[in-house]
Formats: structure tokens, C-alpha cells, sequence
């Protein structure tokens, strides 16, 4: 039975499920941030100066902020001034009360052509701004027009951080829209938008810089992947030369990369308390927000449910934590522990694979892989840790499996979505009572992705 080749649907399919909503967002993003990094002066702040309209406005401005009970504030303004950041301005320049107050009273301290010339500048302004790209694109803290919550993230910010930030989540971005579509990865991105422009706002000031930048409202994706995930994190890694395997981490371990991040924003931009401000409140809204949006999970019959063991929960507890630590007999017997009493319990076989692989146990870990291989893993997540463990395997054992064993992983292959995998396996297999439906499944598979073609050459 011969393998299909590779066809230009296949690669078509391939890309289809690609995280490409992920990938094309963050190409842009870097563009955006290498192409206006934000750090040159605004137009519309050199217009307001040269203009003679700060001339006319900014000591009234002053007052009135004082005369209002905002004295603070400009006493903060003309600190910023004094340090040379000219985007103060922008608190007089953004201010609607100013200017309808300013039109009620302008006669009490401009002449009859100062009031002209300030009506004429004040027409003036919302052009300016326009051509102002940091001003255009981000989000005035006075003006928080929705449309710029979209578009902010694109304005600037860190190269380097931005860069980094999306490079970090490389690995996440697979599993992530993989099991939540493309729909609702782009839900999300949306939404983090909102909520990193909502948590600048709560606690900016008027005369700072605008929002901008893309790495807090990336922290929604990170929020969102860690919400999905269980104690236990598969990530997939490619190396050069092999094949793609995967690495399991503890979830809290992963927690770190973004809290990271956020401290290097908070560090890098400027105000530090309003952009840590968006980053938290977009990665704590993304770790919410993906609990009402992942997919349905298959109902569970509750009167059949076997309730965990507190003692194969310890057990399970000790060893994964002595695999953290490199203790690989101590991880063997507390895994067996909970086997002796399950022997089909899929976390203890799943830990006892890999204890026995770091302690080089061959016969015992061969032994071990066939009942893992032979599990059903039909719960969440469990065929693509099997996945993982395969390609373990078969990078370090070769292909050959008993047919008794090897069909029960074509299914649980083709579960987790490796078709091409549990193709070249079901080539290898002898015939057994459970090829038939091994193959019927991978058929069935195949044809629901469009890859009739492959469906027809596997001869049930």
C-alpha cells in the first residue's frame, strides 16, 4: 500500500490551518513599529508652538487649571516642559473644556484680533492632528474615539520589545488557533485592543503620550493560552534536521514570559504606570475572556465518572515533581504506585514514560510505551500528549510497533489531527482485528479535510 504523496491540495489544507491571523497581525505589527516608531517629535506639537497658538493659550491654560482646582496637574505640565517633553502641550492642545471655556471668555484677555487669530488656529487644529501620525493613529487620552483602540498598537512602540514579544509567542500561536479557529483568535486580538486602550485610560493623565504600541494588547493571546491550558503545558518545538517534536512544562512556568514582558514595558515605555496599566488589564482579560470562548468540550456522563483518588493524586504530584528534578527512580515509583492500582490511569503511563526514558531503562520503557500507545486517549489533550511521546519514541526506537499496539495510535493519530503521521505508521503495520477500524477512522478523517484523494488510497 503505497503512500500518497504530497499534493497541492494537502499544502493548500496545511495552510488553511496554519496560524495565519496570528502571523499576519504580527508582521504587521513589527512594520508598524519599525516603519513609525513614535519617537520622533509630532508635527501637530511643532505647529502648536510655531503657530503663536501656545503663544495665546498656554499660560491661560495654566490658570485655568488652577482656577478649576487642578493645580497639580499643571504644576506636572510645566515639569514636563521643564524635562523637555513637549507632549504636554497635548493637554491643551486635546482639551474641549478649554477651548469652549477659552470661547466664552476670550475677550476677557485677548483683543479683538488675538480672538480672531485663536479662531482661526482652533479651526486649524483637527487638520494638524490628522497629519500627526502618533496623534492619528494612537489614543489622546481626552479624545478616546473607539476607532483608535484598533489602530494604536500599530503606532510605534519598541522595536526590540515588540519583536521580542511576538517571538515569544511563536510556540503558543499553533496550539492556540489550532483548537480556537481563526474567528475567535481575531475576537480576541480585538478585544485586547479595547482592554489595553481601557487600561492605559484609567489611569493616564491629560498632557502625556498618547496609547500606542503593540505589546500590551498582545498580552491578550498570552492570557488567552495560558487560560486554556491544565497544570501541564505541551508546546511544540522544531529543531534543525529532526522532526517536530514537543516539551512539556509546568503552566505556572510559562506564566512567567509575559509578567516578564511586562516589566520591560513598564521599564521601556512611557508613562510606565499606564502601559502596565493596558498590559495587565489585556493579559488578566484574555485569561477570562477564553473561558466563555473556547470551543464546547464533549459532556461527560457524571453517574459513570470515577472521582479522582487523593492518593493517585499525590502520588501523581510526587511524580511530576521529582521529574522537575531529575530524580528519575523516585518519578518511576510514584508513577507505578498509581499504576498498580490503574493500570490504564493515562497521567501515570504518560509520567512513567518519560521517568523511564531519563533513566534509560530501554526494555522498561519500550514496555511502557506500547500500553501508552495502545491507550484510547480519547479526553482532551491526551492524543496530542501521545503525539509527543511518539515522536519521542521514534526518533530513538525507530517506527516498528506490534500491529496489536500500532493501530490503536493510528486512531489516536488521527485524533490529534496527524494524518500524515498515522499514514506512514498504517504502512508499516501488519493486518490485525483493529486495522480495519483504524483505517475506517483515518478515511473518514481525511475526507472531512478535503483529502479524498488520500481517503481513497488506504484500502480498508
Amino acid at each position: 500500500m503505497p503512500l500518497p504523496q504530497r499534493s497541492k491540495a494537502d499544502t493548500i489544507s496545511a495552510l488553511l490551518k496554519a496560524p495565519w491571523v496570528t502571523a499576519v497581525i504580527a508582521v504587521a505589527l513589527l512594520l508598524g513599529a519599525l516603519l513609525n516608531p513614535a519617537n520622533a517629535p509630532q508635527p501637530v506639537l511643532g505647529w502648536y508652538v510655531d503657530s503663536g497658538l501656545k503663544t495665546l493659550e498656554w499660560d491661560n491654560y495654566l490658570s485655568w487649571l488652577r482656577f478649576n482646582g487642578r493645580g497639580e496637574l499643571a504644576g506636572q505640565l510645566e515639569q514636563q516642559l521643564a524635562s523637555g517633553d513637549s507632549h504636554a502641550y497635548s493637554a491643551a492642545l486635546l482639551s474641549p473644556s478649554f477651548v469652549k471655556d477659552s470661547d466664552l471668555r476670550a475677550r476677557d484677555f485677548w483683543s479683538a484680533t488675538q480672538i480672531e487669530k485663536w479662531k482661526a488656529l482652533r479651526q486649524q487644529t483637527q487638520d494638524q492632528l490628522a497629519a500627526s501620525n502618533l496623534y492619528r493613529w494612537g489614543l489622546p487620552d481626552s479624545s478616546p474615539r473607539p476607532a483608535r483602540f484598533f489602530t494604536s498598537p500599530f503606532a510605534g512602540g519598541s522595536l526590540w520589545l515588540t519583536a521580542l514579544t511576538v517571538f515569544l509567542l511563536v510556540p503558543m500561536a499553533f496550539p492556540l488557533e489550532r483548537q480556537l479557529g481563526h474567528g475567535r483568535v481575531l475576537t480576541l486580538w480585538l478585544l485586547g485592543c479595547l482592554l489595553a486602550g481601557a487600561g492605559y485610560l484609567l489611569v493616564a493623565r491629560s498632557g502625556q503620550l498618547p496609547f500606542h504600541g503593540a505589546v500590551a494588547p498582545l498580552m491578550v493571546w498570552y492570557g488567552a493560552f495560558l487560560g486554556l491550558q491544565g497544570w501541564r503545558t505541551s508546546l511544540p518545538v522544531w529543531l534543525p534536521g529532526k522532526a517536530r517534536t514537543s516539551i512539556s512544562l509546568p503552566t505556572p512556568a510559562l506564566a512567567a514570559m509575559p509578567l516578564v514582558l511586562l516589566g520591560l514595558l513598564a521599564w521601556q515605555a512611557q508613562p510606565a504606570i499606564a502601559n502596565l496599566a493596558a498590559g495587565v488589564l489585556a493579559l488578566v482579560g484574555g485569561t477570562l475572556l477564553i473561558q466563555l470562548m473556547r470551543p464546547a468540550e464533549p459532556s461527560v456522563n457524571t453517574e459513570t465518572a470515577t472521582p479522582a483518588d487523593p492518593q493517585d493524586q499525590q502520588a501523581l504530584q510526587w511524580g511530576w515533581d521529582a521529574l522537575a528534578q531529575l530524580q528519575a527512580d523516585a518519578a518511576s515509583d510514584a508513577f507505578q504506585q498509581v499504576l498498580d492500582r490503574q493500570p490504564d490511569h493515562f497521567d501515570a503511563l504518560t509520567g512513567l514514560f518519560n521517568a523511564r526514558r531519563m533513566n534509560q531503562d530501554s526494555n522498561g520503557w519500550i514496555d511502557i510505551a506500547h500500553r501508552l500507545f495502545a491507550h484510547p486517549a480519547s479526553e482532551k489533550g491526551q492524543a496530542q500528549q501521545v503525539v509527543g511521546c511518539w515522536q519521542q519514541f521514534r526518533q530513538q526506537q525507530g517506527a516498528k510497533l506490534p500491529s496489536s499496539v500500532g493501530w490503536h495510535l493510528v486512531t489516536t493519530l488521527t485524533r490529534a489531527g496527524e494524518f500524515a503521521q498515522a499514514e506512514t505508521l498504517a504502512v508499516s503495520l501488519d493486518h490485525h482485528d483493529t486495522r480495519k477500524p483504524a483505517l475506517q477512522a483515518l478515511r473518514d478523517a481525511l475526507h472531512r479535510e478535503g483529502l479524498g484523494h488520500r481517503a481513497k488510497a488506504l484500502e480498508v
